[in-house]
């Protein structure tokens, strides 16, 4: 079931008309290896929520007892059962509040984040700063993470272990930060939510329930920052997204 009907109105749409309010980056070079355009790797256990005719996923997973950020972020640390980390690559695990009702989640770090070890740094970010600003909303209000956590050896993309290896432990990020929205950036991090094989292009432009134990959350797919800065012909549609976003927020 669809959560809304996007509402229609003169004071939403004069914001963009043709174009998205973020401007266009001219830097040539941006260090992402991800395509956000690609379908999920083969080998992916994902079923395809169109397939059941469905926009709503529901899961059930264990976590410990009060569960919190920084006790997944020693669990991260210890287990080193994702092929990315035991490359021994700097861990990128998220930052902001521990509650919040805007969760970002993108797909995996890139070489700009290695520095400062948070995600989102670099020509994306800022775009991605701008993008939450145009919906009125505080970057650093907002929880934000990858579904990978390191940086793959050789900027390689990533494994269909690697990203099964990774998924619980954002799926209890999810659960500790309690977000009632989740904006997922780019092919992988939708995939990894939905349990989807569809492509981005296909996937966004509608919101999604995710039921995730006993907690509800919309989950609006759309392109990922980086993306839109190597095809910023897309940013008129993610700019229809991020009205989305806005209109839930409105509605809690």
């Amino acid at each position: 079931m669809v959560l809304y009907t996007v509402l229609q109105s003169q004071r939403l749409d004069s914001l963009s008309h043709s174009k998205s309010p973020f401007p266009p980056c001219h830097d040539a070079i941006v260090k992402r290896s991800r395509a956000s355009e690609a379908p999920a790797p083969n080998g992916l256990p994902f079923e395809d929520l169109t397939a059941a005719n469905t926009l709503e996923h529901r899961e059930t997973i264990a976590v410990p007892p009060d569960d919190f950020l920084d006790l997944i972020l020693a669990d991260v640390r210890s287990s080193r059962i994702c092929g990315a980390c035991r490359g021994g690559m700097p861990l990128i695990f998220g930052m902001g509040p521990e509650k919040a009702e805007l969760m970002l989640i993108g797909e995996g770090p890139g070489v700009d984040d290695i520095q400062s070890g948070l995600p989102f740094q670099g020509q994306a970010g800022a775009l991605l700063v701008k993008m939450m600003a145009a919906i009125n909303v505080a970057f650093r209000e907002c929880y934000t993470c990858n579904v990978i956590k390191c940086i793959p050896p050789g900027q390689r993309n990533f494994q269909v272990d690697e990203i099964e290896d990774c998924r619980p432990f954002l799926l209890r990020q999810v659960l500790v930060v309690k977000p009632r929205i989740i904006i997922a950036f780019g092919a992988l991090a939708a995939q990894t939510l939905l349990r989807s094989q569809k492509t981005i292009s296909v996937l966004r432009g509608q919101p999604y329930k995710v039921h995730l134990n006993e907690h509800e959350i919309a989950v609006v797919p759309t392109f990922n920052p980086a993306y839109l800065l190597r095809v910023p012909e897309k940013k008129r549609e993610a700019w229809e997204d991020l009205k989305m976003v806005r209109e839930l927020l409105a509605r809690f």
